[in-house]
């Protein structure tokens, strides 16, 4: 028969397991929902051109 503690140790070992297994999934999931907000290349492309006046035109 098991004692308390032995019993104990693996009920917080399954916690900790499943709370670490949850946080990995959250992660996985949020990821690409953060992702999505960086600039895509093209906007990074004329970022990288300089800066054109205000109304202006920029010619390719």
């Amino acid at each position: 028969m098991m004692e308390a503690s032995e019993n104990t140790a693996r009920r917080d070992f399954l916690y900790y397991a499943t709370v670490g297994a949850g946080v990995v999934a959250t992660g996985a999931a949020l990821w690409p929902l953060v992702n999505q907000m960086n600039p895509s290349a093209d906007v990074r492309a004329l970022a990288q051109m300089g800066s054109a006046p205000v109304g202006g035109r920029i010619v390719r």
